[in-house]
């Protein structure tokens, strides 16, 4: 090899060298670059996180609240109790019946009382208290006899049974309530009725939606009616609501001993309302009485 070529190939060699060298910091910068921004982007997604990880609890406790104030309006207070069989004896009562001295009808013997605490208006679909409900309820219990409640429904769709359903649940959330909330519905085939026209199936349908709703929210659902409407599934589903909830029947018999009598009824049904004719000390006014097959003891 001639000492010209020699120097040459030094030459590329060293060239190769530097190029070598450049090529390796460019590969090196362009890694740190990448990495930079790696460390960047998952300091951001962290930042990120973070902040949502941080805002998380306050809207779960938010929605908690909201969900536990929701269901506190319907909630029913703790009534420590334990049903048991035998036969209580009891008044339906509303404001027709004027001021009630509890304490007496307590001392005449009655064990339960079923206060009307409000009713929907037939003319103009009004949701009303019954003006002497809270006072029947407060004093009632005050006195030792077991509440139970009903409410007069005119509703003709589902939107407004269910108004009717959240009404009654949320008024009655501040009173031990022990035995039924019961769905009354009568006077439908009345043209001046607004449920004038309606099929059985709808309206027991409404019923059921009603008394559902008040089963969901902690309450014994029950469906008052005369024996007539309900015998042979003639004005109400009978069947459907006697297989979901307690039938509260009323028919009138001219004498009776209700100990041993009952109602000329061949269904099931767990109380009678058996006279609108009743006397009670405590009561000016006649009352309707009635026969539960079912009672309570405190626990």
């Amino acid at each position: 090899m001639t000492k010209e070529k020699a120097n040459q190939q030094r030459g590329f060699q060293r060239l190769m060298g530097a190029f070598l060298c450049v090529l390796i910091v460019v590969i090196f910068l362009a890694i740190s670059q990448n990495s930079q921004k790696r460390r960047e982007d998952i300091k951001k997604r962290k930042v990120i996180t973070e902040a949502v990880i941080a805002e998380e609890p306050e809207n779960i406790e938010e929605s908690e609240k909201i969900e536990e104030e929701t269901q506190e309006d319907c909630k029913m207070p703790k009534e420590m109790a334990t049903e048991v069989e035998k036969l209580t004896f009891g008044v339906d009562v509303s404001m027709f019946q004027e001021e009630i001295d509890w304490a007496q009808v307590a001392a005449a013997g009655i064990d339960f009382v079923m206060v009307r605490i409000g009713y929907r208006k037939t003319a103009t679909g009004e949701i009303v208290e019954d003006e002497r409900a809270r006072y029947n309820l407060q004093e009632a219990a005050a006195n030792g006899i077991y509440l139970g409640a009903y409410f007069f429904s005119t509703a003709v769709d589902e939107a407004e049974v269910r108004e009717e359903a959240d009404w009654v649940c949320t008024f009655l959330k501040d009173y031990p309530i022990t035995y039924p909330v019961v769905y009354n519905c009568e006077g439908f085939q009345r043209t001046s009725s607004r449920q004038y026209g309606m099929s059985v199936e709808e309206r027991t349908t409404l019923a059921q939606i009603f008394l559902d709703q008040v089963e969901d929210a902690g309450y014994t659902g029950m469906f008052y009616a005369a024996k007539g409407e309900l015998e042979d599934n003639l004005h109400w589903d009978t069947d459907r609501l006697e297989a979901r909830y307690r039938i509260w029947v009323a028919q009138y018999l001219d004498k009776i001993s209700v100990a041993l009598a009952k109602p000329e009824y061949n269904r099931a049904y767990a109380m009678w309302q058996y006279t609108d004719q009743g006397r009670v000390q405590g009561i000016q006014t006649v009352v309707d009485l009635n026969v539960a097959y079912f009672g309570y003891e405190k626990d």
